[in-house]
């Protein structure tokens, strides 16, 4: 007897999608593939194949938005000294988000009242979600160009304009650890990709 398919049409976020394509890209499987793979796991264990739990619901989850600001090939990095757990590790600049707001609308407004300098917000890269100590933080991460201003030094104690390669060479924010990770993967494809071009 011949196998039949069928076709499943489902919401996904899209950042989401776009995320787990990458990760699944570099396993060499396709969505279909994956998804197959998940429905024969659940077929095989008889219920969903991990574990559910809901350990965190009580813990609240902060909705953060920061940014990838490059300037002359570097990008910036601070150092927080608010006195809390992350005093001491280093971040990407960036902001609580405020209700439904806009990710955008919450970077303008983090850089203009906090930072005080002025961006070119562009697109979104990736984001991170990290438990910490009483809270969970849910991080988008978003590309800008710097534009103008000197940075305030409102919640850190310092700045730094570094090499994307050089992050992790930084205390980060274990949720910032996550980003930058990404970012310096990102970095060396990017740069192997324009030197195949440039041999070709």
């Amino acid at each position: 007897m011949d196998n039949k398919t069928s076709a499943i049409n489902i919401q996904v976020d899209s950042n989401v999608k776009k995320e787990a394509t990458m990760v699944l890209t570099d396993l060499g499987l396709s969505m279909s593939s994956a998804i197959n793979l998940f429905l024969k796991q659940v077929v095989k264990k008889n219920g969903i194949p991990f574990e559910l739990t809901n350990n965190v619901t009580n813990k609240k989850i902060l909705d953060v938005v920061c940014a990838l600001i490059m300037k002359d090939g570097k990008c910036l990095i601070a150092r927080r000294n608010k006195d809390d757990h992350l005093k001491g590790k280093w971040e990407f600049p960036g902001g609580r988000r405020v209700g439904l707001e806009d990710e955008k609308k919450t970077l303008k407004r983090s850089f203009d009242e906090v930072y005080g300098i002025e961006t070119n917000i562009k697109d979104y890269i990736t984001h991170s979600i990290c438990e910490y100590p009483g809270h969970i933080v849910d991080l988008k991460l978003y590309e800008c160009d710097y534009i103008k201003g000197d940075f305030k030094l409102n919640i850190h104690s310092e700045y730094k304009w570094v090499d994307i390669e050089e992050l992790l060479d930084y205390d980060l924010a274990d949720a910032d650890i996550t980003l930058s990770k990404f970012l310096i993967k990102k970095f060396i494809e990017d740069y192997r990709n324009k030197k195949t071009e440039m041999e070709d």
